[in-house]
């Protein structure tokens, strides 16, 4: 291998390398909304001390909370058994009783759990009853549904409607449904100020997407005047909370030593964790500090495992560096 060869392949990946830090907006899907509830359904149900009995007495009283409350504890199996039919049963008591809660909880159950016999007219009525009564997640499915034509003619206008209700309440989901669709720009005007303003909302409740998606604003200058250091702030944020994407971008920075203080040892510790969580990005620029020896001991031999791996999985830029690779005369075919 020639010194000129040597310092043309340098360079071609580390081009490479950086163009990774190329940042893209997280989107946000009905299953992402409804792990998103079912997480703080959880935490809610791990905090709550309340003994079952004293709960199935109030319930028996027609006590609406009570009955979503044991409804909850049924469906999570929170105290008692898990069983999905008795968590139907208890949550259409409250929503019968027309408690929002209730009736959002009955329709998400109908709707997306498969275990029970799904009955998609009638959650979609529930839904609707919640939202209109101003129940937030509800507004959230509302305006989904409507965007994108589940139950009835796709309404864009609609759509937007019930998002912003969701959001103005202060569903940290909704607000970042609504950053997202005011980046994009694909079905309303695009507003990065609007984007930037949902966002950061939803990123302040500690939204791990939306705290990406503000690193993404700031690391572009998207709505906001480009600040890298506000950019790692709020990648380390996401970064923290596990968010595979954020933890590559945050490497990106440290590698790089925009906004941070420049390691290579840092750059290593994220791109591993993101690898760890299948981020082919992050392993394709993993490849890169163990060729360079970045970080990381010098060893080729696992760069070429991680690249040809990453390649094999569809990620391009894995493609690309092998290729130069081979034209460099580096590796074989």
């Amino acid at each position: 291998m020639s010194i000129t060869k040597l310092k043309k392949l340098n360079l071609s990946l580390t081009t490479v390398l950086a163009l990774s830090t190329g940042l893209v907006i997280s989107s946000c899907s009905v299953e992402s909304e409804r792990k998103t509830s079912q997480q703080l359904t959880q935490l809610t149900n791990e905090s709550d001390s309340t003994d079952f009995e004293s709960i199935y007495a109030e319930a028996n009283q027609d006590n609406a909370q009570a009955q979503f409350q044991l409804g909850s504890m049924y469906e999570n199996g929170e105290g008692v058994s898990q069983d999905k039919n008795k968590a139907a049963y208890w949550y259409r008591k409250a929503a019968e009783q027309g408690f929002a809660d209730g009736q959002n909880a009955l329709a998400k159950l109908y709707y997306f759990n498969m275990e029970l016999e799904p009955v998609f007219n009638e959650s979609i009525a529930w839904f609707q009853k919640a939202a209109t009564q101003g129940q937030s997640e509800s507004q959230l499915y509302l305006g989904t549904f409507y965007q994108n034509g589940y139950d009835r003619p796709i309404n864009k206008e609609q759509a937007l409607k019930w998002y912003k209700k969701s959001a103005e309440n202060g569903f940290a989901t909704a607000q970042l449904q609504l950053g997202i669709i005011y980046s994009e720009g694909d079905w309303i005007e695009q507003d990065y100020n609007k984007a930037y303003k949902w966002t950061r909302r939803a990123a302040e409740q500690g939204d791990m997407e939306a705290q990406y998606n503000l690193g993404v604003m700031y690391a572009n200058g998207f709505g906001v005047k480009q600040h890298y250091a506000l950019a790692a702030m709020w990648y380390n944020k996401s970064a923290d909370q596990g968010y595979a994407a954020a933890q590559n971008n945050l490497a990106a920075l440290y590698y790089t030593g925009d906004g941070v203080v420049q390691s290579y040892d840092n750059a290593f510790k994220w791109y591993s964790k993101s690898t760890a969580q299948g981020d082919l990005e992050a392993q394709t620029n993993l490849g890169g500090l163990y060729y360079f020896g970045h970080g990381v001991t010098q060893d080729t031999d696992k760069a070429l495992e991680l690249y040809r791996d990453a390649a094999a999985k569809g990620n391009q830029r894995a493609k690309d560096i092998i290729k130069v690779l081979i034209q460099e005369g580096i590796i074989s075919q």
